[in-house]
């Protein structure tokens, strides 16, 4: 194991529940590390879902710029311990962290499938937005979606048209991210919590070929 390995995560600032609300009022990033399931049910408004894994810090550093303020939000003590120490491996330190209380929060949207997508109502205004990789859209998409890189969302949101957004990926969890991050925009939010694999042999757009 290497020194990297073993380095233990700065003491966290523990922040309260008001401290959490300033925070998501002064733009900060309050990150919720619970699962997407769980997180599309009740979560704290304007806070930003990426659920802890091997791919935590990747996601954080690419999404936040550096030397913002980061407070880290979950329901179980033990899941915040390793997500300070993963960041604390890329440099990021000063985090604070808050454990929600058993009260659910108030906030939530939709997660469905590509089945409730297809069988949706076509007159229903919506917006298709796949957050995937440039390569794969490019290689397959449905027709009209939108390609949104999940590092865009932020700069790009505001300038799609009207109506719900719904938001797909690959495999379901980087939609979930893009999901909180367009309903943190105060957009009308959809996940589709999907394998692209489950659609694509059946809709995918003139031209292209389901990879």
């Amino acid at each position: 194991m290497s020194l990297e390995d073993r380095r233990d995560a700065a003491p966290a600032r523990r922040v309260t529940a008001d401290d959490v609300t300033d925070a998501v009022l002064c733009g900060s990033w309050v990150i919720d590390l619970r699962d997407r399931q769980r997180y599309a049910e009740a979560h704290v408004p304007g806070t930003v879902n990426v659920e802890w894994s091997a791919d935590f810090a990747t996601y954080v550093g690419w999404l936040v710029p550096w030397h913002d303020d980061i407070v880290l939000l979950s329901d179980s003590p033990d899941l915040l311990e390793p997500a300070l120490r993963d960041l604390a491996r890329i440099g990021i330190e000063g985090v604070g962290t808050h454990v929600l209380s058993p009260e659910p929060p108030p906030a939530s949207y939709r997660r469905v499938e590509w089945a409730d997508y297809l069988a949706a109502d076509p007159t229903h205004r919506r917006v298709l937005v796949d957050v995937r990789e440039a390569d794969e859209h490019e290689r397959a998409h449905l027709p009209g979606a939108v390609h949104v890189p999940l590092h865009d969302v932020e700069r790009i949101g505001p300038t799609l048209p009207s109506g719900e957004i719904w938001v797909h990926c690959r495999s379901g969890r980087t939609a979930a991210i893009a999901a909180s991050l367009f309903q943190r925009l105060g957009r009308a939010v959809v996940h589709i919590d999907d394998s692209w694999d489950r659609v694509a042999d059946r809709a995918v757009a003139s031209g292209t070929r389901a990879a």
